[in-house]
């Protein structure tokens, strides 16, 4: 399970869903954990996702 300092420092640069996932655990075909994991952490005002470009970013 990734947690969410992993994320952040995944996050150097903003990123896609997928990219992500393949930084994070790429042996992991499911994207709905790490999705949810965002949506949480864009709740507490620690990331950002730009509806544009399709990218997650640091806070």
């Amino acid at each position: 399970m990734t947690n969410e300092a992993e994320v952040l420092a995944a996050l150097d640069k903003p990123s896609a869903l997928y990219a992500l996932q393949q930084r994070l655990d790429p042996s992991n075909r499911s994207t709905d954990a790490l999705q949810d994991l965002l949506m949480r952490m864009r709740a507490a005002g620690k990331v950002t996702f730009s509806i544009k470009t399709g990218r997650w970013s640091r806070a």
